[in-house]
């Protein structure tokens, strides 16, 4: 709602100076699919998810998800064209664009600079990584912006996510990871408080998604495969399928 009181917010300024947004100010935005004839099933799906409560969902291919299979990218693979606009983003930078009265440019002797019009802020990761995305709160929308069929509910994430450490790293050598949920940051806006790295940084656009992401950071003195595909049947445990 937070997003809608601020698009609200939007739409009264804009009236009140008798302007309107840009023609095709929408473009490449991601737009839901209305997924027309599954509408009885989402609805159940979505009742069913708020009785289970699953720590975490997993969005797929039911012919992937059903043998526990998963893939882990490296986060510049993200950037390809090819993927869809819910999926494509650059992973390895947090641009932000504030205002500038709400931040102070000075010269490299600490005296302030005058006039500035805008200032683009560019964060950037120290390497390359690989990210292992899920969502922590179910959404029927997902199973359109991800073209999955599929979703494999997680009811103990602590124990999922030590066995995705171990399947990863008998993949390839990890120096650090960590996992919990990505901060969402209006790059206008930015709220200095939820500052975060980059490695758990989106942008605002991709709120809805409610991402959890697991990070791993390679030695970057290896070669690093673009994709790891792993098994967890022991997730079978502790998850179950749900098939769209």
């Amino acid at each position: 709602m937070s997003l809608m009181r601020k698009f609200t917010h939007v739409l009264q300024a804009l009236d009140s100076r008798n302007e309107g947004f840009e023609p095709m100010f929408m473009k490449g935005a991601s737009i839901p699919n209305a997924m027309i004839g599954h509408e009885e099933k989402l609805k159940k799906l979505n009742d069913y998810a708020l009785k289970k409560k699953p720590h975490l969902i997993k969005f797929g291919k039911s012919a992937f998800l059903k043998e526990y299979s998963l893939k882990i990218s490296l986060a510049s693979t993200f950037s390809d064209p090819s993927l869809n606009v819910a999926q494509m983003d650059d992973e390895l930078k947090a641009i932000y664009s504030p205002h500038p009265r709400d931040i102070q440019v000075t010269t490299l002797d600490g005296r302030p600079v005058e006039g500035v019009l805008g200032v683009e802020l560019t964060m950037e990761a120290q390497s390359d990584y690989y990210v292992f995305c899920s969502s922590f709160k179910f959404d029927v929308r997902l199973f359109g912006d991800f073209e999955a069929d599929a979703c494999l509910f997680i009811y103990d994430s602590e124990i999922f996510s030590n066995q995705l450490y171990e399947k990863v790293k008998a993949k390839t050598e990890i120096i650090d990871h960590g996992y919990k949920p990505v901060i969402y940051s209006d790059p206008i806006r930015p709220k200095h408080e939820k500052a975060s790295s980059v490695e758990f940084h989106k942008h605002i656009k991709y709120l809805y998604q409610n991402e959890y992401r697991h990070v791993f950071i390679p030695n970057k003195n290896i070669e690093t495969p673009k994709h790891l595909y792993i098994s967890i049947p022991e997730a079978k445990a502790y998850g179950e399928l749900v098939f769209l």
